[in-house]
């Protein structure tokens, strides 16, 4: 475990995405890595690099709603199967894919704590769905969508993406909605037991 001095230093996103650049051949091996762990490693590598800048880069409320619909934007474009063609075949789209990857997880991480609930609801439920509506896509379609991966490898992916976005979503009401519920309905000790 890394003391917690050195999960804050601010060189520890480029040599996490380092890492990443290392595993880059074997997370596009497989449609299902490619869309299930590199992707979403990315993200979250944005997200940390703007936890990471804090108070420095923290928007105005305002700026909430279009940060994240700039995020979820990006995020959907990289989902459609002829995005995931041009990132395996091309590597000016892949530089593209890295980048706007970690662009969507630094808005969304800078935007996530001053959105309220109600608009975190709202975004968490449309990638929610998108993303599970592309998963049972990805699984139910006739014939192989990307050119790189086989059918196969699209059902497994569709599996594992209906898998991810749902359990993100259940995660997110336990810790947004349900457990700030069952603590304020917690009576309060009088301190004797």
């Amino acid at each position: 475990m890394l003391p917690p001095r050195l999960l804050r230093h601010p060189c520890l996103p480029g040599a996490l995405l380092a890492l990443l650049g290392l595993a880059h051949p074997w997370l596009e091996a497989s449609m299902a890595r490619h869309m299930l762990a590199e992707l979403p490693l990315l993200f979250a590598l944005g997200w940390y690099a703007a936890a990471l800048a804090g108070a420095r880069w923290r928007p105005a409320r305002a700026y909430a709603p279009p940060m994240l619909l700039a995020a979820l934007l990006i995020v959907s474009v990289w989902m459609l199967p002829v995005a995931l063609d041009l990132a395996v075949l091309h590597p000016g789209a892949n530089a593209l894919k890295v980048l706007g990857l970690l662009l969507a997880g630094a808005l969304a991480g800078a935007a996530w704590p001053v959105a309220g609930l109600v608009l975190q609801g709202f975004f968490m439920f449309n990638w929610s769905w998108m993303s599970i509506a592309g998963g049972l896509l990805y699984q139910d379609a006739p014939q192989q969508l990307c050119s790189v991966y086989l059918s196969e490898q699209q059902w497994s992916a569709g599996t594992g993406l209906v898998t991810l976005s749902s359990s993100v979503l259940v995660l997110w009401l336990l810790h947004a909605v349900f457990l700030p519920a069952l603590t304020s309905m917690a009576p309060a000790g009088d301190g004797a037991l």
